[in-house]
């Protein structure tokens, strides 16, 4: 049981899972997963999003369908990374698990990513009870940093791996509520101060054990999920939590009102009737808890995360804080030009002249030869891509480091809304096909442009300031071939994306900043 039979990566979809098969092929190559015997990445099915909960029970299913062993004969790690990326634009085509991230290995053969730093990790983590079988579920959209070796499967059903923290961190997680034996009685989602006190989450030093997002089973229990939801195939046609649907249910104090309640809560589309076949399959599930003296997440979600994860990690990695504060990931930076600002991120560019960044900028896959200063807070982004015809092109994306593409129509830094107004522009020119109001969003509309040649990104840095822009300048933008968010994250081209990573890293020229 010292090795893993299979590491699994969860995608939301078939195109995201081609580009983590090539990532991971391409480790596999280079030797960098010697533990693991196979390597499974599973899409959601048909397209269809179906959950943390749903995709470890896909996964569970396409291991058995495989293997002629059951789960107690197996040790399998699943790392769940799917998602659109819709806080991290930039990011979109590798996914959140393939971000890249500051590194002073200069010995790796491929740029170093979240995968790369967190995987091994999870790869350290000891075996369960011999001759038990073990699966270990795994988030994949942070760095979780704790000492493996203080950590102990040896209990049966599952062990979930806890810190403590304050109340009021707790309040936006999963919460465990546990006595001095580590046997949980109840798994809380995201309680306000009032419930964890009512709960009795709270300990006597203050302090809240909260989940860490990595999780033990053995094969029994593994089974036993299976087992809750039925086949899989018709368990999956609602989205299943992994936090919500099954951990709400688990714990020796928790009752079926008290699932219903937790679970309704939190957002859950389930029947009452059909949560109520769940539950007591779930419940007799034991659950332990593993604390652990340290946890810390350095998240990389969204785009503001990069800088200040990226900081915290060049700080944690060489024992201080950096001397600059402009993070320069796996780009070129050709003498003598020089990159100056602070709090900023630049990564896979190729820089052949000065580069000023009034602070909290984002500079992804530019090359540039002449000089370029950016506001506070604009982010810009050339990426590589095939038209709505098939012809090859470059997308240009200039935006706020706040805008997230996902709920609030914020556009480089201000309501969406006000930044057509201030262009001159009709709602109607950036959504011609969204005819609902209420379905508009950043995600959807239609403003970054489609162009030749990557120097042309120049033309559209007016967008961070639509009130300086002239007439012609409009004009150019309402007859540009524009595209969405959603549509970039499936005209991406995949291969490029990762290809000019891979060629700035092999140069590995200095660079310099202050």
């Amino acid at each position: 049981m010292s090795a893993w039979d299979y590491l699994v990566v969860t995608a939301s979809n078939a195109t995201q899972a081609r580009a983590y098969e090539m990532q991971v092929a391409a480790r596999r190559q280079c030797g960098l997963l010697p533990q693991v015997r196979e390597v499974l990445v599973v899409p959601d099915s048909e397209g269809q999003r179906i959950g943390s909960g749903g995709s470890t029970l896909l996964s569970l299913a396409r291991i058995l369908e495989r293997e002629r062993r059951p789960l107690s004969a197996l040790r399998i790690l699943i790392v769940h990374a799917g998602g659109d990326s819709r806080r991290l634009p930039a990011y979109g085509p590798c996914g959140k698990i393939f971000v890249p991230l500051p590194s002073e290995n200069c010995d790796s053969p491929l740029p170093v990513t979240l995968f790369d730093r967190l995987v091994p990790d999870f790869l350290a983590l000891p075996p369960g009870i011999p001759g038990r079988g073990q699966v270990v579920v795994a988030a994949g959209d942070a760095l979780v940093r704790f000492d493996a070796g203080r950590v102990s499967f040896a209990k049966p059903g599952i062990t979930a791996i806890a810190c403590y923290v304050e109340p009021d961190e707790a309040s936006r997680h999963g919460v465990f509520c546990a006595g001095l034996d580590e046997v949980v009685s109840l798994y809380l989602q995201k309680p306000s101060l009032e419930v964890q006190q009512m709960k009795g989450a709270i300990d006597a030093s203050g302090r809240v054990a909260l989940d860490a997002g990595v999780m033990s089973l053995d094969g029994e229990a593994a089974q036993s999920l299976l087992d809750a939801f039925g086949p899989v195939q018709a368990a999956l046609g609602s989205e299943i939590d992994l936090y919500r649907e099954v951990c709400c249910a688990l714990g020796s104090a928790a009752t079926l009102d008290h699932y219903l309640e937790s679970v309704h809560a939190s957002g859950s589309r389930w029947k009452p009737h059909a949560l109520s076949r769940v539950f007591p399959e779930l419940n007799r599930i034991p659950l332990h808890l593993q604390l652990v003296p340290a946890c810390r997440f350095l998240h990389f979600g969204s785009t503001r995360q990069l800088i200040e994860s990226g900081l915290a990690l060049v700080a944690e990695d060489s024992g201080e804080a950096p001397s600059s504060t402009v993070l320069v990931v796996n780009s070129a930076v050709a003498h003598p030009a020089r990159v100056r600002g602070r709090d900023s991120w630049l990564e896979a560019c190729n820089i052949a002249a000065d580069v000023r960044l009034a602070g909290h900028n984002v500079l992804v896959g530019v090359d540039l030869s002449a000089p370029l200063s950016l506001p506070s807070g604009a982010c810009l982004e050339v990426l590589a891509g095939r038209d709505r015809t098939g012809s090859d092109v470059r997308f240009v994306r200039c935006y706020g480091v706040c805008d997230t593409f996902k709920h609030d129509a914020q556009f480089c830094g201000r309501p969406l809304g006000d930044w057509l107004r201030t262009a001159g522009l009709e709602a109607d020119e950036v959504w011609p096909d969204v005819s609902d109001t209420a379905r508009r969003s950043l995600w959807n509309a239609r403003v970054f442009p489609a162009v030749p040649a990557a120097a042309d990104f120049r033309r559209w840095l007016w967008m961070y300031a639509p009130e300086s822009a002239t007439l012609e300048q409009v004009r150019a933008f309402r007859t540009a071939d524009r595209y969405s968010a959603a549509e970039i994250a499936v005209l991406a081209d995949q291969p490029a994306f990762h290809s000019r990573r891979l060629e700035i890293w092999q140069k590995r020229r200095p660079w310099q900043s202050d």
